[in-house]
């Protein structure tokens, strides 16, 4: 939190700045977070699509018309794909290691194992701006407060989409 504060006060050096589409160019740590964020609490937990055509998956003759599942959700917590899957890590997320620090990088997982917002030509038409959306509002939640938790580690609750089970009772401090 601290990190992403001290990149977004250098672009925003005031609580009054304006957040422009140039200034959010200049955000890596930020959607680093968004990235680490999806990756260890899903909001689904993966998707199924209809196999329009016979193919042949892994070695496996899938017959058309069948519902495939996908659920990267398994992957993107498994050490194989991301070393120390259970510790939040925006980091790995980033071309180049903030501070010289060396942390598992996200470049080596299989690229299919974060796919939050689908792929090819049945991902979310919404993706970008849900990513905007995203990128704004959290930039100005930690632009302007501090966020502490200090409550058991959160547990979710599976259903359409991914939810809490409990209410949510962060504290919230002015900054």
């Amino acid at each position: 939190q601290e990190i992403l504060r001290q990149e977004l006060t250098e672009i925003l050096p005031s609580k009054d700045s304006k957040l422009t589409g140039e200034q959010m160019k200049n955000m890596p740590y930020l959607r680093a977070v968004i990235k680490e964020s999806f990756r260890t609490m899903p909001v689904v937990n993966g998707n199924i699509r209809k196999i329009t055509k016979d193919v042949v998956l892994s070695g496996y003759e899938v017959p058309k018309n069948t519902h495939v599942a996908m659920n990267p959700a398994f992957e993107m917590q498994s050490d194989k794909q991301y070393p120390e899957p259970m510790k939040f890590i925006p980091e790995r997320w980033l071309r180049e290691s903030k501070g010289g620090a060396e942390c598992p990088h996200a470049n080596k997982a299989n690229p299919f194992t974060y796919i939050p917002f689908g792929f090819g030509a049945r991902m979310c038409i919404g993706k970008r701006f849900a990513d905007m959306e995203m990128e704004v509002l959290v930039a100005n939640i930690i632009r302007n407060f501090k966020l502490e938790w200090h409550h058991a580690d959160i547990k979710i609750k599976s259903t359409l989409v991914n939810i809490p089970d409990y209410e949510m009772k962060f504290k919230v401090i002015d900054v």
